[in-house]
């Protein structure tokens, strides 16, 4: 009987542990000298880029049009159906907050790919100073019409931020100055540049 009880307890352990491992898949490790051009066809959530060398701010790819910002009556607009306080936030507001620092890998697929150190603010700190107890998503937007969005469950499972530097220096305009999206572990195609609005619904 009591070798039957052991061989259940192994038996259990193990396919446990077979299932353990399926469920929970490591992070490819990408080697210092992975090409971009297989790179670029990876899933940013599956990918570990840490040994991978920073790209310098002149060798980030360019998309989109850059705008023309005046600092004077330029505002962050935080509002949306979930917000309690509307905020209108100046650059200056911004640069008062607390920050944090990550490197992360944008990933546009089948076109290019970046890594770089991003500085910011954490998307979680607009949603506590507009008063916000519980949302759906939220849209982030820019002046011409331009926005994507981002679910609750994206949200609390990736480090999702505002940007204001790139490589510790002020956010160039043809990268988003004042301020854009880093959405480490999601498609390039999120992270939108520019950005004016942020819709909390």
């Amino acid at each position: 009987m009591k070798h039957l009880i052991y061989i259940i307890v192994v038996l259990g352990l193990l396919l446990g542990g077979l299932n353990f491992s399926i469920l929970a898949q490591e992070k490819q490790i990408l080697a210092p000298d992975t090409p971009d051009e297989e790179i670029m066809h990876m899933n940013p959530q599956m990918v570990d880029p840490s040994q991978l060398p920073l790209d310098s701010i002149e060798d980030l790819n360019v998309t989109g049009t850059v705008r023309p910002i005046d600092l004077v009556t330029w505002r962050l607009h935080i509002n949306g159906k979930a917000v309690t306080n509307e905020l209108s936030l100046t650059y200056d507001d911004l640069l008062q907050m607390e920050m944090i620092t990550k490197k992360s890998i944008l990933i546009c697929p089948g076109f290019f790919v970046d890594y770089a150190e991003w500085t910011g603010i954490p998307l979680q700190t607009f949603l506590k100073q507009a008063g916000v107890e519980s949302y759906e998503r939220i849209r982030v937007a820019t002046g011409d019409g331009y926005s994507t969005s981002f679910t609750r469950e994206e949200i609390e499972k990736n480090t999702i931020f505002l940007a204001l530097k790139v490589n510790g220096v002020t956010l160039p305009p043809e990268h988003g100055f004042p301020v854009r999206i880093v959405a480490d572990g999601i498609y390039g195609g999120q992270w939108v540049k520019w950005v004016d609005t942020i819709e909390i619904q």
